[in-house]
C-alpha cells in the first residue's frame, strides 16, 4: 500500500513538473538569457508621444500589440503616478527621456545582469519590458523607473520601502 501511494506521488509530481516546465519554458527562457538590447539603436526607435504629457514612447519590434491604447495607459498612470508623489511639472522631468519598450528581460548591469526596467540617464532612456515575468499588468516597472528619473528613488534602492506603494513595485 505505501509503496503504491509513494510510486503514485512521484509519477503526479514528475508529470506536473513537466507541464509547468513546458507552460513557462519561454518565459522563463527570455530570464535566464536575457535579450541584449543595443542603447543606440534604441535611441533611433521610431516614437510617438502621449496625448496628454508629450512622453516620447519608442516600441521595439514585436514587443508589444500595435497602439492597444499604450500611450492613454502611460499618460494614465502618470497622472496617478504624479499625484502620489505630489509631482506638479506635468511630467517635464521626464520628457526628455524615450520611453523604450522593450519585448522582455534585458541585460544590464543591475540586477545580476537581468532586468524588466533600466533607467539610463546617460543614453536618455527609460527603459522597460512589456511584460515581466512574476509581475502583473504591462511595463510594470515604468513608474519605478520615473521615480529613479525624478530623483526620489536612490540609485542603489535604499529607500524603496518608502516609494514601493508610488510605483506599483
Amino acid at each position: 500500500m505505501k509503496r503504491t501511494h509513494l510510486a503514485r506521488l512521484i509519477v503526479t509530481l514528475a508529470l506536473s513538473l513537466t507541464a509547468a516546465s513546458c507552460a513557462n519554458m519561454g518565459r522563463f527562457t527570455d530570464i535566464m538569457n536575457p535579450e541584449e538590447l543595443s542603447r543606440e539603436e534604441l535611441r533611433k526607435l521610431p516614437y510617438e508621444t502621449t496625448p496628454r504629457y508629450g512622453f516620447m514612447v519608442g516600441v521595439a519590434p514585436n514587443a508589444a500589440p500595435e497602439n492597444g491604447g499604450l500611450l492613454e495607459e502611460i499618460d494614465f498612470r502618470f497622472t496617478a503616478f504624479s499625484e502620489c508623489f505630489g509631482i506638479t511639472d506635468e511630467g517635464k522631468e521626464a520628457s526628455d527621456y524615450l520611453i523604450a519598450v522593450v519585448h522582455g528581460t534585458f541585460t544590464c548591469v543591475y540586477h545580476r545582469g537581468r532586468c524588466n526596467g533600466e533607467y539610463d540617464p546617460g543614453n536618455t532612456l527609460i527603459i522597460v519590458s512589456y511584460k515581466a515575468f512574476n509581475r502583473k499588468g504591462i511595463l510594470p516597472l515604468l513608474e519605478h523607473e520615473w521615480a529613479h528619473a525624478y530623483g526620489i528613488l536612490s540609485s542603489g534602492h535604499e529607500n524603496l520601502d518608502e516609494v514601493k506603494k508610488c510605483t506599483r513595485y
